[in-house]
């Protein structure tokens, strides 16, 4: 029941963005704007509140969580590439990446925050503060490393450096480290707008869905799906119960569900800047949120219950 109650809400919320979309209570322009000010406002405040309020002093206790999840990041990355190497080029790009980024933020925030508390949501956003750049600039550097046109407007690191999540948690990490004064009427702007994040990116996640897009490339779409859902979380499983070891249940749980969630919707806006194919993106991108229910649903029942 502790799992229907934590993950159901999530995808109901998902389900409505994509009710609305369809019933055009939401257009195309409400859908960017509430993209936009998610990504631009309330996940950076989401991040920075999470990591500010954890009063960082100690990196060190993550260092083992973080070299673990880079450790898997970087294996499924070359798993995949194996995979769809005989693949279309630009599609195979799309897959590559599709496959290995993960939606922390839309969607593992809000599962996180259900099952381990304001907590649990301070540790996955302090990893999320390392993650963050790893995964953008592996992502950027293969997708730019790989394009037969040079991206002439900026390279991927000045992409990099103009990500709002990376910059976030950037100033976030030093900011807690330090503890760096903020007024409190300051720091209660970004405690509430932070509030309104969940729901918000959720609705987004569901305006976004195009299962329409699913019918072609089934295969390869159930693939990635794996790749991303299934194959990732166990290779952190593995990793921290054998190689890494995490003795904190709760520890444990985080670090394996910060890879077991959807592809990231940010991905469609990289591979779409890098001339790979959007469209298996947008699709992949939809499958694995809808087939992430059971995965998630999966995860989270074997982590509670089985392991300890």
């Amino acid at each position: 029941m502790a799992i229907i109650n934590g993950i159901l809400p999530v995808f109901i919320i998902i389900a409505i963005g994509y009710f609305f979309k369809r019933q055009k209570i939401m257009n195309d322009t409400i859908e960017i704007f509430i993209n936009d000010l998610a990504y631009y406002l309330i996940l950076p405040c989401m991040i920075f509140s999470s990591i500010y309020n954890s009063h960082l002093t100690n990196i060190i206790g993550y260092i083992k969580i973080i070299t673990g999840l880079y450790i898997v990041i970087v294996t499924t990355f070359f798993l995949a590439l194996l995979i769809f190497n005989n693949q279309e080029e630009k599609k195979k790009r799309s897959l590559v990446t599709t496959s290995f980024r993960t939606n922390i933020a839309y969607i593992g925030f809000p599962i996180i925050l259900n099952f381990y508390g304001k907590i649990g949501l301070a540790k996955i956003a302090i990893i999320t503060g390392f993650l963050a750049p790893f995964t953008v600039i592996l992502s950027n550097a293969y997708l730019s490393l790989t394009a037969k046109q040079k991206i002439k407007e900026e390279n991927w690191l000045q992409i990099l450096l103009k990500d709002p999540l990376v910059i976030t948690s950037v100033i976030a990490l030093i900011f807690s480290y330090y503890k760096i004064f903020i007024p409190e009427f300051l720091l209660n702007t970004i405690n509430l707008l932070s509030d309104m994040g969940s729901p918000l990116m959720l609705l987004a996640v569901g305006a976004g869905l195009k299962i329409s897009v699913i019918r072609k490339d089934k295969i390869v779409l159930i693939l990635t799906s794996l790749i991303k859902l299934i194959i990732m979380p166990l290779f952190s499983l593995i990793i921290f119960k054998f190689l890494f070891i995490i003795e904190n249940l709760t520890d444990l749980g985080i670090a394996v569900l910060t890879l077991a969630f959807p592809t990231a919707l940010a991905s469609y806006i990289v591979i779409k800047k890098y001339n790979a194919d959007s469209e298996i993106c947008a699709a992949a991108i939809t499958f694995s949120t809808m087939f992430s229910i059971f995965t998630i649903s999966l995860w989270t029942y074997f982590l509670i219950s089985i392991i300890k």
